[in-house]
């Protein structure tokens, strides 16, 4: 077999049977199954630009939701004249700068925001007021009133928001990891919960996937976990992704969304 399609997870396990592989086209954003196989002799295609405005509304959506007390006006029986929270103004840090965070961007500087951005070398990127790199990341979350994070699962990205990172964010600061799982060290970010230097976090994403019934976090006060939800896959616009690579593919062109094993995205 010489081209393959689909999950990540599933494609991992047909790597060994495909002697003639010379291209595979993930249908996830996340491609750490087929990063973490020995095999790398094909090329290896993701799908990009396609998820910022699913993860820009979920983002957005839960920032106002609490700055705006959407929950708590909604159920409002009696004329509450205490005045709402509001976005303009305050700094937002968005860990990942690519396609989700720079559409994020955009949208948060629309709305009076002051952003940042992480990257690996802190190179400037449009619509982020300022970029650090990962090595001064304390300086880049220093006095955030909102952190993102947007990163892939890589071993440079494990549990970079820790005890230390988290200290850094305004006292009463929101996290939202609409990323990958691996880059929240838990115990950290409950500890954080637990002392009110943050006031609010919303999980997309957790090592165990789906989160069992029984599981403490869903007690964890002022923990909000989403059920990989933020972005959610439209699968007619993975198959344009794939169809267009399919003709590159044979027309002898470069492919779309080439993944970099090293880097892992």
């Amino acid at each position: 077999m010489e081209i393959l399609f689909g999950a990540p997870d599933r494609l991992a396990l047909l790597l060994p049977h495909c002697d003639s592989l010379r291209w595979v086209q993930s249908s996830w954003a996340g491609v750490k199954p087929l990063i973490e196989c020995p095999r790398r002799d094909y090329q290896l295609t993701g799908v990009k630009n396609i998820f910022g405005p699913p993860m820009t509304e979920f983002v957005l959506a839960w920032l106002l939701a609490f700055e705006r007390r959407v929950v708590q006006r909604s159920q409002a029986r009696s004329w509450d004249e205490a005045v709402d929270g509001h976005l303009y103004g305050k700094s937002l840090g968005v860990m990942g700068t690519g396609s989700l965070g720079s559409h994020l961007a955009a949208a948060c500087q629309a709305v009076g925001l002051r952003v940042r951005g992480l990257n690996s070398d802190g190179r400037s990127i449009p619509n982020f007021d300022d970029c650090y790199s990962t090595a001064s990341i304390n300086e880049f979350a220093d006095g955030l009133d909102y952190l993102v994070a947007l990163l892939p699962d890589t071993p440079g990205s494990d549990r970079l928001i820790d005890a230390e990172l988290l200290a850094q964010l305004k006292p009463g600061a929101i996290l939202i990891n609409g990323g990958r799982a691996n880059v929240v060290d838990q115990g950290a970010l409950i500890a954080a919960l637990d002392a009110g230097q943050l006031a609010h976090a919303v999980l997309d994403v957790l090592n165990l996937e789906p989160l069992p019934d029984s599981d403490p976090l869903w007690q964890v006060p002022n923990l909000h976990i989403t059920s990989h939800t933020a972005a959610v896959t439209i699968p007619e616009i993975i198959v344009s992704v794939f169809c267009e690579n399919y003709r590159r593919y044979h027309g002898g062109r470069s492919l779309l969304h080439r993944i970099d094993f090293d880097k892992g995205y």
